[in-house]
């Protein structure tokens, strides 16, 4: 297995982006990963499952990550969404079988890609049970493609259509204010958006790291597959560790703009939207696009975000991501 090279065309100081055919790399693959996954579930065939995981992997089932550490682990003990016996915490009635309603691909690049799947669980009458809605992040992993975070929202099917308003305002409000606190170089706007306690996700690329590398010269260096065992990241949010954090507004501002200019302000992607929705979790498409002072876009950010409802507070528990869809120093 060797890492992706840098494509042709890429100009100095740019970063690779959507336009260069190294970035589709993960979208058959991608696909393939999510349709034999849902075609596992449908069979009730655990073992299956496990084939297109990676370990670790982490599951939000609810609003906390579960992390399954092994193959033998998952076989054994399996997240409730997992387990295909009926009863014993199963989502499984006797008799029940799956319908596919979608698969939609909404980050990729070299490594990885983010995807939704949206499937119906039918009762063995007929009638429809439930929904499950979820996202999940595939990456290739030394070689080898594979799930390494996914979060679901089962719902009953009496509740499915239900609008949860708040918690979609309340993501999209998040990431509105994780890029008003880079726009006013407020570190505590950055730090209100965090959820605190267990929060886990899956890099596809450090957008920091990245754009660090374009501008040494090496823009595919954070895009490693030769040896990579695991993407997933898992650790715990305290009111001590936010108030650690620092986004280093000064060094950001140098290399944020790329070879457009210097970088000035940051938006939140105008179409920004809820995914999937519950009382106490949300899945969402975002990201941003930075521009310099004369309103020149320097750059166009995809992510996946899992916003979660803990102790009376909505903030962000995960995420998948993040793709640079249009590098504009490119377009010079």
């Amino acid at each position: 297995m060797t890492d992706p090279a840098a494509p042709e065309g890429l100009r100095p100081l740019a970063q690779p982006d959507a336009r260069f055919p190294v970035f589709h790399a993960s979208v058959a693959p991608s696909l393939q990963v999510m349709s034999e996954y849902f075609a596992a579930i449908a069979a009730r065939d655990l073992a299956a499952v496990a084939d297109l995981m990676h370990f670790p992997f982490a599951t939000f089932e609810g609003t906390e990550p579960i992390v399954v550490e092994s193959r033998e682990a998952l076989l054994t003990n399996p997240p409730k969404s997992l387990t295909f016996a009926p009863g014993a915490g199963s989502h499984i009635q006797p008799g029940a079988y799956d319908l596919l309603d979608s698969i939609q691909l909404h980050l990729y690049n070299p490594v990885g890609a983010g995807l939704s799947m949206t499937y119906s669980r039918h009762g063995a009458g007929g009638h429809r049970i439930l929904e499950c809605e979820g996202v999940y992040a595939v990456t290739n992993n030394d070689g080898r493609w594979g799930i390494e975070l996914m979060s679901t929202i089962f719902t009953p099917a009496a509740a499915i259509g239900v609008s949860y308003a708040d918690g979609s305002e309340a993501a999209l409000r998040r990431g509105r204010d994780w890029m008003l606190g880079y726009t006013l170089r407020d570190q505590a706007v950055l730090n209100s958006t965090h959820q605190l306690g267990r929060r886990a996700n899956v890099s596809l690329g450090d957008p920091r790291v990245n754009a660090g590398n374009a501008r040494g010269g090496v823009p595919m260096a954070g895009y490693r597959v030769d040896g990579v065992k695991s993407r997933l990241r898992v650790s715990e949010t305290t009111a001590e560790s936010i108030a650690k954090m620092d986004a280093n507004f000064p060094q950001f501002a140098e290399w944020a703009g790329g070879g457009v200019g210097q970088w000035d302000y940051t938006i939140n992607l105008p179409e920004a939207r809820t995914l999937h929705a519950t009382v106490d979790k949300v899945h969402s498409f975002g990201g941003y696009i930075r521009y310099t002072a004369d309103s020149r876009p320097t750059s166009e950010t995809h992510a996946i975000s899992i916003s979660s409802y803990r102790g009376g507070r909505w903030g962000s528990c995960g995420s998948i991501g993040v793709m640079m869809y249009h590098d504009y120093t490119n377009d010079l």
